[in-house]
């Protein structure tokens, strides 16, 4: 295959949103890269050519990062040299393209005013003939509804034409070709960091789950459908029996949240180590009606805080809707995004993008009336039901798991879309780390070589909370015997992950485009304590006092943000396995207390990974509490380490919903009187009987 050809994408996730090659990333380049291997995926080229054909040719550096081919650099001169007289022609032929096109542009120009005029008669004439319609022939509202339809005003339909972007910044008609061989630099470096994540999770004896962790909106949480058909519930299903097969058992984590708690992405990101498993492999982040300008600033310090943790885990973006062209890359900040941090494997999905990229002819249909993404509209022009609604006997079940969008949320055939983007990459990922992995078998080496480092200190594998434990890891050696570990028991072979992609510092990642570098340049991801459920983590913050304040959690039933047509389909079922099996997992909560009488509430903070001496305090329910129940509260008194703290320097942040307490430590501050003590405790007392006060998150960093 052509190293220099055009790069197919595969029909998913990596790199639906393509971007503009622009600025290089510091770890581009270092310790090795991971150079093109024509022979990739060579074992399943003959049953899958056509995938095959759309991924990226990758392969690894040896370990002292030498390329494996050593006629390679020849290969590439000839090719440049190909590639330089092609590029000249062509330029040529481009001049010759844009001079006639300059010349029919002036051409066509009176004739186009022509046209306008006459189009906008027929138009005009169209429309008279129309409301005679409706005046005169009340029988014809079948076709009215459907003109209404095709002009967005029947709202059951949601919105009609998807929109395209005008401008698409990492369209390779706006790209030198230096920005495209960037571009497909950035698309190499995060198939490494696939590759990279699977085959670490494989070959990791210690290791027995591989766990995906999602935070977001309702959409996450797969509200207006049952539990079992959300996208998590779809991906696990699916991608078990691959990590099954390998020893392993996949754990799709879904911390999604209604919007009825009042949590939007800013507040949301600051406690991913407590809404899913500090040691989770991949991040899933889905929060598409909530972003809403400067929503970059939680995505980067969501990737940047990512690295701090212990498996240095990927963040995959999940976008509801999406253009009919690019998955957001008509955004310029999200163009930026893609590039900075394609080593650490940031990546994105549009649900409608990969449906039109799929080549179904959508804007034909809804000229016709038909309108795909509308509201309950069953059928996404390829399929007219899931791959499991294909099996139930049920007509009614059946034909709703066929729906794209139950309303802004994605329906059952919606979310498996979504679904089905990831698994193929993944799986792809997992194909091309077993493929790296049986070579190095077959060369004679241990394939722990290119994945993972000696260990030269106490040091080993990570266990779940990213520490080396050594009984774990001597009672494991004992009662497993893994042929993988040689002379374990002499700490020869003890290993860890490979760190430098991506790096192991914070001084070694980029420079943040767009978060406080305060706040997301630092060397642990921040700490909190979420009252809401679900949290799949460890708190950060604990309670050491808690007297008469209560902890209070939202009591939903089974049929809590339920479709309609499925609760009356499950009441009709009357099966009880169904009833836990719709459930949704996201509930309202915190510890509250409306009086003196229940005392004060002392958390503390886990001083020794607080860097920056940030602290945030959020309340529970809704999208603007936090200004009358924190900062306006005479009744509410608040100490840390025994000193009231000034509330006219605390201000509503990230949100409407929180209060900060506390900005910085006043090394960072100048206007801080906190300093950093090895305890650092925070109370909350009322004075006298007052509005209840109910905290729904804590956040230290």
């Amino acid at each position: 295959e052509d190293d220099d050809a055009e790069r197919s994408e595969p029909a998913g996730l990596d790199d639906v949103k393509e971007v503009a090659g622009s600025d290089k990333t510091k770890e581009e380049t270092k310790n090795g890269e991971i150079d093109e291997n024509k022979n990739s995926l060579k074992n399943n080229k003959n049953n899958n050519k056509k995938d095959v054909n759309k991924n990226e040719n990758t392969a690894i550096t040896d370990k002292n990062g030498n390329s494996e081919n050593k006629n390679q650099d020849n290969d590439n001169n000839k090719k440049n040299d190909i590639s330089k007289s092609n590029q000249d022609k062509e330029d040529d032929k481009k001049v010759d393209e844009n001079n006639n096109a300059n010349d029919d542009k002036n051409k066509n120009k009176n004739n186009d005013k022509k046209d306008n005029k006459n189009n906008n008669e027929k138009k005009n004439k169209k429309e008279n003939n129309n409301n005679d319609d409706k005046k005169n022939n009340k029988n014809d509202s079948k076709e009215n509804n459907k003109n209404d339809n095709k002009n967005g005003k029947n709202r059951k339909l949601g919105k009609t034409f998807v929109k395209r972007a005008k401008t698409i910044h990492n369209h390779p008609d706006n790209l030198t070709p230096e920005q495209i061989q960037q571009h497909k630099h950035y698309s190499k470096q995060r198939t490494t960091k696939l590759i990279t994540t699977m085959a670490q999770a494989l070959l990791n004896p210690l290791q027995d789950d591989f766990k995906i962790g999602t935070i977001g909106s309702s959409v996450a949480a797969g509200h207006d459908n049952c539990h079992y058909d959300s996208y998590e519930s779809q991906l696990q299903r699916t991608l078990s029996s691959i990590f099954q097969s390998a020893g392993m058992n996949l754990i799709v984590q879904n911390a999604g949240e209604g919007g009825g708690c009042g949590d939007t992405h800013e507040n949301q990101v600051f406690c991913i180590t407590h809404n899913v498993s500090p040691d989770v492999d991949i991040i899933h982040y889905s929060w598409t009606y909530f972003e809403h300008g400067g929503a970059e600033k939680a995505r980067e310090s969501l990737i940047r805080w990512g690295q701090q943790m212990p498996k240095r885990p990927m963040v995959h973006h999940l976008v509801a809707r999406g253009k009919a062209n690019t998955c957001e890359g008509d955004s310029k900040e999200n163009a930026m995004l893609d590039n900075t941090y394609a080593a650490y494997g940031y990546n994105a999905f549009c649900i409608q993008t990969g449906l039109y990229f799929g080549g179904h002819d959508y804007d034909k249909e809804q000229e016709e009336g038909i309108n795909r993404f509308g509201w309950q509209q069953v059928g996404d022009g390829y399929h007219n039901t899931t791959r499991y609604g294909e099996l139930e006997e049920d007509e009614e079940r059946r034909n709703g798991l066929g729906t794209v969008y139950r309303n802004w949320h994605p329906g059952p055939l919606g979310f498996q879309i979504a679904s089905d983007a990831f698994a193929y990459v993944y799986s792809m990922g997992v194909l091309m780390a077993l493929e790296l992995i049986e070579k190095d078998m077959d060369a004679g080496l241990d394939p722990r070589d290119r994945w993972f480092v000696k260990s030269t200190d106490d040091r080993g594998l990570l266990s779940t909370d990213g520490e080396y434990d050594e009984t774990e890891l001597m009672n494991f050696i004992e009662t497993e015997n893994k042929s993988l570990l040689h002379d374990a028991s002499s700490k020869q072979r003890l290993l860890e992950p490979k760190l430098s992609l991506p790096p192991q510092t914070v001084k070694d990642m980029p420079e943040p485009l767009f978060c406080n570098p305060l706040y997301c340049s630092i060397p642990h991801p921040p700490s909190c304590i979420n009252y809401e459920k679900p949290t799949y983590g460890v708190p950060g913050p604990t309670v050491q006092t808690q007297n008469e304040w209560k902890i209070w959690k939202q009591n939903n039933n089974w049929a809590y943000e339920v479709g309609k047509k499925d609760i009356a389909l499950f009441k009709r079922w009357n099966d009880e396995e169904w009833y836990q099996k719709c459930t949704h997992l996201d509930a309202c909560g915190g510890i509250t207390a409306s009086d003196s009488s229940q005392g004060e509430l002392v958390f503390e903070l886990p001083a020794s990974k607080m860097t920056t001496g940030l602290i945030i305090v959020c309340g529970c329910c809704g999208k603007k509490v936090g200004e009358d129940m924190f900062l306006k509260n005479e009744n509410l008194e608040i100490k840390l380490n025994g000193k009231v703290l000034n509330k006219s320097k605390m201000d509503v942040y990230p949100n409407a919903k929180c209060a900060r307490l506390v900005k910085a430590f006043k090394e960072f501050d100048e206007d801080s009187d906190i300093s950093k003590e090895d305890e650092l405790l925070l109370s909350f007392n009322l004075k006298t009987n007052a509005n209840e006060v109910k905290i729904s998150h804590l956040i230290a960093l």
